[in-house]
C-alpha cells in the first residue's frame, strides 16, 4: 500500500474481556483510536456479538484483519482470513505458557491451538515476556514485540478514594487490580502484617476472592489498617492517594497498571516475575522485591522510603519515556505496513 490512508483494518474485538483500567477492552479503543489518527481507517466490531455474515462482509471489504487478543478473536480471524485471504494479526497480552498451565489446558487443547496460531501472519506481543512464553510454546510463528503505550489517565475520575486517603502521614500502600488467583492478592494481607503498625492497605478492584480475603483480614480491617474499596472509575485517583502501590501477580504480560501507578507518580514494588524485571531491572531495581516472599516485599518497601525523592522521580520518567503513545502508534503502523507488503509478494 502506498499510503495509509487507503489501510483499511478489521478490528475484532471481545466484549467479554475486562474493560477496566488498562485491560485487553482498554488497549483495544487506544489502538484504534492511534490507528485513526495516522490515517488508517478502522472498523471495530465484537466478534462474538457480530452475526457472520456481517464480519465476513467487513472482512472482504479490509485490507488486514487484527485480532484483539490470541483467542476468540483469533478463532473468528483465521476462520474469516481462510474465506477472504486476508492477512491477520493476533494481539498477544499475556504469557500463553502460564495461562494453559492455570486453565488447565490438555494436550487435545494445545494441538488445536497450534494448528489455528499456525494460520496467523503476525502475533504482536506486548512484551519480551509475552513473546518468549508464546514462542516456547509455538516456536516457528513470526513475532514481533510492541509494547503497550500509556494513555493519560482522567485526573478526577469522581473517586471517594482521593480525598480519604491524600493526606495520609503514615506510609499508605494501594493495590489496583483483579481479585482473582493469578493476582495472588493474599501476598498483600500477609505483606500487611509483617509491616510496622502504622502501615495501611486500600485494595481498589473486586473479584471471586474478595469474601476469603475479607475473612482473612479482619481483623486489620477492625483495627483501620486495611480497606476494601471495591471497583473505583479509571483514573489516577486510583494511585495518587498512595506513597506506593504494589503489584503481586503470578505471571503478567505487562504490567499496566504497575506502569500507570509511576505516570501517577507513584512508584509500584512488585514480586521479581519476568514482566516485572523486564519494566523495572534496568533503571528501578529497588522496585523488584528480592524474592517472592511477604517478607521480601515489606522488605522492598521499606527500604523505599530511604532511597531520594528525586532519584526515584528521575527513574521513573526514564521509564515512562520508554512508552509513549505516539511509539506505540508508529510501531503498530509499521507492522501493518510491512505485513501489507510482504502479503502483496505472495499474491
Amino acid at each position: 500500500m502506498s499510503s495509509t490512508q487507503s489501510v483499511r483494518v478489521l478490528l475484532l474485538q471481545d466484549l467479554t474481556t475486562s474493560s477496566n483500567w488498562g485491560g485487553v477492552q482498554t488497549m483495544t479503543r487506544t489502538l484504534q483510536l492511534a490507528l485513526q489518527e495516522r490515517g488508517f481507517l478502522v472498523t471495530a466490531l465484537p466478534w462474538q456479538q457480530t452475526k457472520f455474515g456481517k464480519l465476513l462482509a467487513a472482512a472482504r471489504d479490509c485490507d488486514v484483519l487484527v485480532a484483539s487478543h490470541n483467542f476468540g478473536p483469533t478463532y473468528s480471524g483465521v476462520a474469516l482470513k481462510t474465506l477472504t485471504r486476508k492477512p491477520l494479526i493476533s494481539w498477544v497480552h499475556g504469557p500463553l505458557l502460564n495461562v494453559l498451565q492455570m486453565s488447565k489446558a490438555g494436550s487435545w487443547k494445545r494441538l488445536w491451538l497450534k494448528h489455528v496460531y499456525s494460520n496467523v501472519d503476525r502475533f504482536v506481543c506486548v512484551s519480551q515476556t509475552t513473546e518468549v512464553s508464546l514462542l516456547g510454546f509455538l516456536s516457528t510463528i513470526p513475532t514481533v514485540v510492541i509494547p503497550n503505550g500509556l494513555t493519560p489517565l482522567a485526573k478526577d475520575s469522581g473517586s471517594f478514594v482521593f480525598d480519604e486517603y491524600a493526606t495520609q502521614k503514615n506510609l499508605s500502600i494501594g493495590y489496583v487490580g483483579r481479585l482473582s488467583e493469578e493476582k495472588r492478592p493474599h501476598l498483600l494481607i500477609e505483606t500487611l502484617r509483617v509491616l510496622p503498625a502504622g502501615t495501611s492497605l486500600c485494595i481498589v478492584g473486586d473479584g471471586e476472592l474478595r469474601p476469603a480475603l475479607e475473612s482473612a483480614g479482619k481483623d486489620l480491617i477492625t483495627n483501620g489498617r486495611l480497606r476494601f474499596l471495591g471497583h473505583q472509575a479509571s483514573g489516577q485517583n486510583l494511585y495518587k492517594p498512595y506513597q506506593v502501590t504494589l503489584l503481586t501477580s503470578q505471571f503478567e504480560g505487562f504490567g499496566m497498571a504497575a506502569l500507570e501507578s509511576l505516570a501517577c507518580g507513584v512508584p509500584c514494588v512488585t514480586l521479581p516475575i519476568p514482566a516485572m524485571r523486564e519494566l523495572f531491572a534496568h533503571d528501578a531495581p529497588y522496585l523488584l522485591a528480592h524474592d517472592e516472599t511477604p517478607e521480601a516485599l515489606a522488605i522492598a518497601l521499606m527500604n523505599l522510603v530511604h532511597i531520594p525523592i528525586e532519584q526515584i522521580h528521575a527513574d521513573m520518567a526514564r521509564i515512562l519515556s520508554k512508552y509513549a503513545l505516539s511509539r506505540f502508534a508508529k510501531s503498530w503502523q509499521t507492522t501493518l505496513e510491512d505485513l501489507l507488503i510482504s502479503s502483496a509478494r505472495k499474491v
